[in-house]
């Protein structure tokens, strides 16, 4: 899938982790069959308290996953483990779209078929709708997300403390990465510039990618600000900023390498939205069943 991103003021910062060389025969590519489990102990592990865990939760209501106490981050984790439209419910959706492609001579019976088993480019405005629709399931989960973040720091007396979504992708391969973070970025600027939250951390676990010119296997780990000035700086803290890229060192670094066994074989930090892109644009998916057999 193609689109054009508008991503506006946002700033983002590129972090790119290679954690397995396929030709080191000794160690077997890393799977995590349950990476929320394995980000909840990645939490406990960098400091952070699990919200469900603490004394004063109140389980009635919609909190967020984590609290850390220096700097005071309140955070909430979603996790995206399959495709958009692949569940049954979304079979009728994507129909309809293509009964009304046909019916307004958008496309024809031809080009469907190229695009369903041939994987052939769809016209222009198709993919907008099908952007459109598809992108709708992240607004969900961001804007629960931002609901339990300010019903949390309600619920501890946190409110002046900063806002994180951690939005792990794995197993959405309908939009690349670039793709995806556009999608968020426009979400944000849309809708969710008033809100809980200060950042969305996007991030990779099983989800590989790969380079032409490369034989690794490539993790991510990219912070999309939600408050920046005209110069497109982030309006951030100083706390803040370094703890985003503080706990993404020690995830793709340490705890990674604690788990798997695979020290990094390079890591990479972007510091600008363009370059970030760039590199972006040189990873491709490779599907789960594919890579692991799955």
């Amino acid at each position: 899938m193609n689109q054009n991103i508008e991503y506006g003021k946002i700033s983002v910062n590129l972090l790119v982790n290679i954690i397995y060389m396929s030709e080191d025969q000794e160690l077997q590519r890393p799977y995590f069959p349950d990476t929320e489990s394995l980000f909840t102990e990645f939490i406990q592990f960098y400091g952070g308290d699990v919200v469900e865990h603490l004394a004063e939760n109140n389980a009635e209501n919609p909190n967020a996953d984590y609290i850390f106490q220096n700097p005071k981050i309140v955070a909430e984790l979603k996790t995206f483990v399959k495709d958009v439209f692949s569940d049954p419910e979304d079979i009728p959706r994507i129909q309809e779209l293509f009964t009304k492609w046909i019916e307004t001579g958008d496309i024809n019976g031809k080009e469907l078929i190229d695009f369903l088993f041939l994987g052939k480019q769809l016209p222009q405005k198709c993919i907008n709708e099908l952007i459109e629709r598809a992108s709708k399931t992240i607004e969900r989960a961001i804007h629960k997300a931002n609901k339990q973040i300010e019903e949390t720091k309600v619920t501890f007396n946190k409110e002046h403390a900063s806002g994180v979504v951690f939005l792990i992708n794995d197993g959405n391969y309908f939009f690349r990465n670039e793709e995806f973070v556009g999608v968020i970025a426009n979400l944000i600027n849309r809708k969710f510039i008033v809100s809980s939250f200060d950042v969305v951390i996007y991030l990779t676990v099983n989800q590989v990618t790969q380079k032409e010119d490369s034989e690794l296997d490539y993790n991510i780990w990219i912070p999309i600000y939600t408050k920046v000035d005209e110069f497109g700086e982030t309006i951030v803290s100083d706390e803040l900023f370094h703890f985003v890229n503080d706990i993404g060192e020690k995830f793709l670094n340490d705890f990674l390498t604690l788990k798997t066994g695979h020290e990094s074989k390079d890591f990479k930090k972007i510091e600008t939205i363009d370059d970030a892109l760039e590199e972006l644009k040189k990873h491709n998916f490779i599907p789960k069943d594919i890579i692991y057999k799955k």
